[in-house]
């Protein structure tokens, strides 16, 4: 039985998806009627990642239906309206099933890399099953057809799925000075595209001049999510893809290069936002690579046993770790065995030797917030009382309570 919850968002989903179908079928080659981007295949992937598996079949059948309906609509018969059905909702399905199933916990390049790879061969797959078709049924050339497909899944894939995830990912915490500077940035990103790319090529701006101005708008586009966050630079993102692909489609900016053929402006476009959209994944990759790998400093005076923590850098771990103030309340929440190894860390870092290597351990604030840590530096420092040390954590939070701190779960 569907829940309401999910009958809702199938709902939203379909509707999306015939919208963006919509616009996309008027970027269109006039000679095959394929589309040069295909933003549905984006939005597709996305609602496959961010629906249960036990619903896949269900989104499927609905996104497989609003498809048929509106290729029958605006373009193609019955038959050829199928064929593309399934071969586009199977090209989105795969690329999904991929990034589920080889993903790495924990290692975001991985998965970004595994959802390239997936996007880039799975498109190519669907390219020359959906080139071949239309070859049948149309006298147009193979190649071009084929390359017109594979570019357009390939860049709808890449870009409405950074703006779709996007949205999804964890928002810091607003602060209002940041949120004036992001959008005082978006106003700058808006007006400095609508320059680039409202203009035409001529003699007193050469196609040099304008791809130098071309990369203004993409540092503002990645300013943005560093200072204020990923989803206000989701909407940038999308406004930028919008001013984007219309001035380039109406053969004007630094994309139109006199000579160029009808909708190859558009194409170079795709590459221009695809790059962008790739950069942006990397900057949420290290904003969350950041956010989940906690690190923290303590300063440890042997004579009192009393801990102190660094807090002119806090942390999450930091937090966590505050109320800790002296050896004997560390010690309560480590076994046994972490406890005498850590005894004679200190015990070797007090006689002066080196202390080589990391040493991992656990910390078990109470059953829901384990922190596994690791102590990948310590030093000993001569202090007119005796020796003290400073110890540097890094580790990943585990159980309920901790991933809400990390991952805003």
């Amino acid at each position: 039985m569907l829940s309401p919850k999910f009958i809702m968002q199938l709902l939203l989903w379909c509707v999306l998806y015939y919208f963006l179908g919509y616009i996309s079928l008027f970027l269109d080659d006039p000679v095959s009627r394929v589309s040069f981007v295909w933003f549905p295949a984006g939005l597709a992937v996305s609602a496959f990642l961010l629906t249960s598996r036990r619903n896949w079949l269900w989104l499927f059948l609905g996104l497989f239906l609003v498809r048929t309906l509106l290729d029958v609509t605006l373009r193609h018969s019955l038959e050829t309206s199928l064929v593309h059905s399934v071969i586009s909702l199977s090209n989105d399905f795969a690329i999904a099933w991929c990034v589920r199933h080889f993903t790495r916990s924990h290692d975001m390049l991985y998965s970004l890399v595994v959802w390239l790879v997936a996007t880039v061969l799975t498109s190519a797959v669907a390219a020359a099953l959906g080139g071949g078709w239309v070859v049948l049924r149309h006298d147009v050339d193979f190649v071009s057809t084929l390359w017109i497909w594979w570019s357009a899944n390939v860049v709808g894939t890449i870009l409405l799925t950074t703006i779709v995830m996007g949205l999804f990912w964890r928002q810091e915490t607003a602060v209002p000075h940041r949120w004036f500077t992001g959008g005082v940035l978006w106003v700058l990103l808006c007006i400095s595209a609508v320059y680039v790319f409202h203009q035409p090529v001529d003699d007193s701006q050469g196609e040099v001049f304008l791809f130098g101005l071309a990369c203004i708008p993409v540092v503002l586009m990645i300013m943005i999510p560093v200072i204020i966050g990923n989803q206000l630079g989701v909407i940038s993102f999308l406004s930028f893809c919008i001013i984007v692909i219309y001035y380039s489609w109406q053969r004007n900016g630094p994309l139109f290069v006199p000579g160029l053929r009808p909708g190859e402006p558009l194409l170079l476009a795709q590459c221009y936002l695809s790059g962008t959209a790739l950069l942006l994944n990397f900057v949420y990759m290290l904003k969350h690579h950041q956010e989940a790998t906690p690190a923290s400093s303590y300063y440890l005076d042997f004579t009192s046993g009393r801990l102190t923590w660094d807090n002119n850098s806090p942390s999450a771990l930091t937090q966590q770790l505050s109320s800790i103030r002296h050896i004997d309340e560390l010690f309560a929440y480590m076994s046994p065995d972490d406890q005498q190894k850590m005894r004679d860390r200190w015990a070797l870092a007090q006689s002066g030797r080196a202390i080589k290597g990391s040493f991992r351990f656990l910390l078990t604030l109470s059953p829901s917030n384990k922190l596994h840590l690791q102590e990948t530096k310590l030093i000993a420092l001569q202090q007119p009382n005796g020796v003290a040390l400073i110890g540097y954590w890094a580790g990943e939070f585990q159980g309920t309570e901790s991933a809400r701190v990390i991952k805003g779960a």
